[in-house]
Parts: C-alpha cells; sequence; structure tokens
C-alpha cells in the first residue's frame, strides 16, 4: 500500500499509480452515472404523467415546493466546510468513495463530494414539514449537512443517526451542536448494522438511507427499515444510480411485495408501503 504521509507532491511511482486509479475512479463513475441520467431523463413524467393520488399530491406539495425546505444556516455550515483543508482519517465500511481511496481526506473533500446537496437536502426538509413527520432515522451522518436539514424541518422532529467513522462523527457533532445549535438529535458511532440491532422495536415516520453503497447491506437496511416503519412512512435511498450494485439493489426495492408506491428521482429512490392502493412505480422529473 502506498505511504499516505508522502507529500501530494511527490514524484514518486506509488504517487502516480495513486493519481491514475482516481482518474480512472472519476472517468468510470462519470460514465455510468451519464448512461444512467440519459435512461432517467428519457421515462421521467410530471404531473400529467401522474395517475396516484398519493403521488399526485407528493409531486405538487413537496417535489414541486422543495424550495420551502430550504435552509440558510444548513448552507452556512456548508459554505464553512467546503473552506475547511483539515485532513481526517476516514475509517470506510461500506463501498469507499467512486472519487478517492485515499484513507485521509479533507473536510473540504468530504463536504463538496459526501455531503446531500441543497436540493434534494431540502425535499427531505419539505417532506419532514408537510407530512407532519415526528421520527427520523438517518443511516450515514458525514459530516451532519443532511442531518441538519432533517432536525430543523420541524421543532418536532426528532433524528437518530448513525455515522460509522469516529473522526468525521466527531466533526459532525461539532456541526450539529456547536454551528447549528441542535438539541434533538441523537448521534451513534459504529457499524449500522451493530447500531441498528440495538433499536428494538423503535418505528420511525422517515428513513433516510446514505451509507454502504453495496447490494447485500443496502437490502439489509431495506429490511430494517420495513419492519420498522408504519404504513405512511418514507424509506428513502442515497445514490441509488451509484453503481450497478445499487440500482440491482433499488430494483429489488422497488419490486418488494411490501413496497406499493416507489418513485425514482434520479440521485433519491423514496418507497412507501401504503397498502392502501395498488402496486405503481414512478420515474419523476425533479
Amino acid at each position: 500500500m502506498p505511504d499516505k504521509s508522502q507529500k501530494c507532491g511527490s514524484s514518486s511511482p506509488d504517487s502516480y499509480q495513486d493519481k491514475f486509479q482516481n482518474s480512472t475512479l472519476k472517468t468510470n463513475f462519470v460514465s455510468f452515472m451519464l448512461k444512467s441520467y440519459l435512461k432517467y431523463i428519457q421515462k421521467r413524467v410530471n404531473a400529467h404523467g401522474i395517475h396516484s393520488p398519493f403521488v399526485f399530491e407528493f409531486y405538487n406539495e413537496v417535489i414541486k415546493k422543495w424550495k420551502l425546505g430550504r435552509n440558510s444556516k444548513v448552507e452556512d455550515l456548508r459554505k464553512i466546510l467546503l473552506k475547511n483543508n483539515k485532513k481526517i482519517t476516514i475509517h470506510d465500511l461500506g463501498a469507499g468513495s467512486r472519487r478517492s481511496n485515499d484513507a485521509e481526506r479533507a473536510i473540504f473533500e468530504l463536504a463538496k463530494n459526501a455531503a446531500v446537496p441543497e436540493k434534494y437536502g431540502s425535499l427531505m426538509a419539505r417532506i419532514i414539514e408537510f407530512y407532519n413527520i415526528k421520527t427520523v432515522l438517518e443511516l450515514g451522518t458525514s459530516l451532519g449537512v443532511g442531518t441538519g436539514y432533517l432536525a430543523m424541518a420541524s421543532a418536532e422532529v426528532k433524528v437518530d443517526t448513525i455515522e460509522g467513522c469516529p473522526e468525521t462523527a466527531k466533526v459532525a457533532l461539532g456541526n450539529l451542536t456547536a454551528q447549528l445549535g441542535l438539541e434533538n438529535v441523537n448521534l451513534e458511532v459504529g457499524e449500522f448494522s451493530e447500531v441498528l440491532g440495538k433499536k428494538g422495536n423503535k418505528v420511525y415516520d422517515l428513513i433516510y438511507i446514505d451509507g454502504n453503497h453495496q447490494l447485500k447491506p443496502t437490502l439489509e437496511y431495506f429490511n430494517f427499515a420495513i419492519n420498522h416503519t408504519h404504513d405512511d412512512s418514507f424509506i428513502i435511498f442515497d445514490d441509488i444510480h451509484w453503481s450497478e450494485e445499487m440500482e440491482e439493489a433499488w430494483k429489488q426495492i422497488q419490486s418488494s411485495e411490501k413496497i406499493n408506491v416507489s418513485m425514482d428521482l434520479f440521485r433519491f429512490g423514496i418507497v412507501c408501503k401504503r397498502g392502501v392502493q395498488r402496486k405503481e412505480h414512478f420515474i419523476i422529473k425533479f
């Protein structure tokens, strides 16, 4: 393994190999995402292609009004993080980064590549606001940007969030408490499966899954979510078109007999049990 303490300007063979490998990762990632996005835009629909009353309402009150979920405090935090050059050691329990395989990464890199974009953070906040969500579980705290959107969407919401990397969790905790002043967030550190095993019979109104981007773990988190949500809950998956494995996971999730409503927003995949209606899948413009 290359010496990670080596300076970026080093001209060693290992340094060149790292740069080439990272460049290849980025090229393959962009190519895959472009193909997936082209398929998405060919099939996506707006309100005129939606015949489910529930999804029609979701489109008009949440998707079209996602800007109502904007949060200037969270975006101010993002700006601060994007200027932070401090490096932390990443203990990655998942599929790693498609942009870098370095164990040590700068905080601004995480803010740029791992934090939920404003549009999608605002969308989650709007869901919480419109549907009066009270209990939220987040798998993958990262730096706390998404957590901030979830926790600040309502004065009544309580958020449990899990982060697998201790150093990342430490930064996130500071962001959530010192920067955002939040008192309604419970941050736990550890492998998702271990922490989830201690949740007992707790049921959530919304579960947001943004962690281990591999097929088997993603399906395990889905099974947990199914058993810890009610009929009107929302289960949100991030990066459903991130890789072939994630697309396969999303295919199996939307096909589950326990799910009647599934919505593909390209980055987000949202599913609901909705036992009162017939099974339908929607690819929606967002």
